[in-house]
């Protein structure tokens, strides 16, 4: 008698053993199965895998495309201030770039990329591709954007007007000046946009040629949904 309620102890203990070993959670990852995410990559760390002084146009992979909405989520950035921070970074590492259309719209899974104004400016739908950085050649400009067809849109008190292959030919910290394939449209009147200047806290001031008044806008910084 005494020996059976010896094997019945010792199978309890033995049972109870193995319930606490399987409720234990694993070595080194105390929040279940999700590791916790990862640090997002700096624009120069992100870049710095691309060749420089090679003169041709380089394509940023999906991934690379990923890393660089993390980074601008992660600060709280709109697309714009992070465009014109690569765009800035390639110009003095003499290298350009290219990002297709649908690796942006793939980060949309991930990313809301802006808001409605922004849209209106930069069309994700619509994108082929967008090229920045160096240029190579007279016909190259350093922030330019490909479309699969014209886009017009009204924001704030005006419509407009994007051409197929539209950008800027300067692009400084800030600034993206000497625009092309761009206008803004009020009732009669048309004018080309000639720059934007980036005012930090996701203000961006939109100045058309030959008219003396612009307003700065806020936009919608890039979001992890």
């Amino acid at each position: 008698m005494r020996g059976n309620i010896r094997v019945v102890l010792k199978f309890l203990a033995a049972a109870a053993l193995a319930l606490t070993v399987g409720l234990a959670p694993a070595a080194g990852n105390g929040s279940g199965d999700n590791p916790a995410p990862s640090e997002p990559r700096s624009v120069e760390s992100v870049l710095a895998e691309l060749r420089a002084d090679v003169r041709t146009t380089q394509r940023l992979n999906t991934e690379q495309v990923y890393e660089l909405m993390a980074y601008g989520a992660q600060e709280g950035h709109m697309i714009f201030e992070v465009l014109n921070e690569m765009t800035m970074h390639l110009k003095a590492n003499r290298a350009r770039a290219e990002i297709r259309g649908s690796d942006l719209r793939a980060a949309e899974s991930t990313f809301r990329l802006g808001d409605e104004q922004i849209d209106v400016l930069l069309p994700i739908a619509k994108i082929e591709r967008v090229e920045l950085g160096s240029t190579f050649g007279s016909n190259q400009s350093p922030f330019e954007v490909y479309l699969s067809e014209e886009h017009t849109d009204f924001l704030d008190v005006a419509y407009f007007d994007m051409e197929e292959h539209f950008g800027f030919a300067t692009v400084e910290d800030n600034l993206f000046a000497d625009g092309f394939g761009v206008r803004a449209r009020r009732a009669f009147l048309r004018f080309r946009m000639s720059h934007m200047e980036l005012e930090g806290d996701r203000r961006v001031r939109a100045h058309v040629h030959r008219f003396p008044r612009s307003r700065g806008m806020r936009f919608g910084a890039i979001e992890r949904l």
